[in-house]
């Protein structure tokens, strides 16, 4: 390298370097001013009519913007001594743990009051990367097996598994089937695997032991082919009430 082409090559890191800290200097203003809305102006910003516009998105972009910080801070520190940059790495990845777990534990259970109530109900669009359609709530894995209608009665199963300690479980009467009209269709019986019981009884789930359950509605009708939505609601164990709907569901 010429000591001509030294002094070009620096400013053009210089610039680079330059442009790089604008960048994130500009997205960390973005995403501050955003957090500062969300807060303190707009406490549910759903009322803007995005649907997009959920707490866990947010917790997601959060994050992005964390790592994108990350990064910024990792190529601007990377010509300084060997000893400051050590530093600087050893504060970056203590500081990077506890912001995911800050974001981790805000993930799982939403201190912003919009996110509480977005929480409140929990919706499934379809299947996972496994084929499956489930959610975890409460610390239960539900899982929608499939509906039929036998007769007129709407039939659908499910499998729970509790991820946490023994338990006991219900669903509140208050849980619904809805049909093509979208008329709500109250539970008739439960089945706990081969047992039947009323609806409203409480019943075990052991940890880590799948438990079939088949809840079978009221006579409609017609026979139902489609229901835009299964609305499913218990109490979480802390006394709350929680909301999963699976939506768009085929009937056998």
């Amino acid at each position: 390298m010429t000591q001509a082409q030294a002094p070009e090559l620096s400013t053009r890191s210089n610039q680079i370097t330059s442009l790089v800290a604008k960048i994130m200097t500009g997205l960390g203003v973005v995403l501050g001013g955003m957090w500062a809305i969300i807060t303190y102006l707009v406490p549910d910003p759903s009322v803007f009519g995005f649907g997009f516009i959920n707490w866990r998105n947010i917790v997601l972009l959060v994050s992005v913007f964390t790592v994108l910080g990350a990064l910024s801070v990792c190529w601007q520190i990377r010509n300084l001594p060997k000893m400051i940059h050590g530093t600087v790495m050893t504060v970056l990845i203590a500081g990077l743990s506890f912001a995911f777990f800050i974001l981790g534990t805000e993930y799982a259970k939403p201190s912003f009051e919009f996110a509480k109530v977005q929480s409140m109900v929990i919706e499934n669009d379809g299947n996972n990367l496994l084929g499956k359609r489930m959610e975890v709530v409460d610390s239960v894995r539900i899982e929608l097996v499939g509906c039929e209608s036998i007769g007129r009665f709407p039939n659908c199963t499910f499998t729970l598994t509790n991820l946490d300690m023994d338990r006991e479980f219900r669903f509140e009467n208050a849980s619904r089937f809805f049909d093509e009209a979208g008329a709500p269709i109250q539970i008739k019986e439960l089945r706990v695997g081969q047992q039947q019981q009323n609806y409203w009884s409480n019943f075990q789930l052991l940890r880590n032991v799948p438990t079939t359950v088949s809840l079978v509605f009221q006579e409609t009708d017609r026979k139902v082919e489609h229901s835009p939505s299964i609305k499913l609601i218990f109490s979480t164990r802390d006394n709350s009430t929680q909301a999963l709907k699976f939506n768009d569901v085929s009937l056998k």
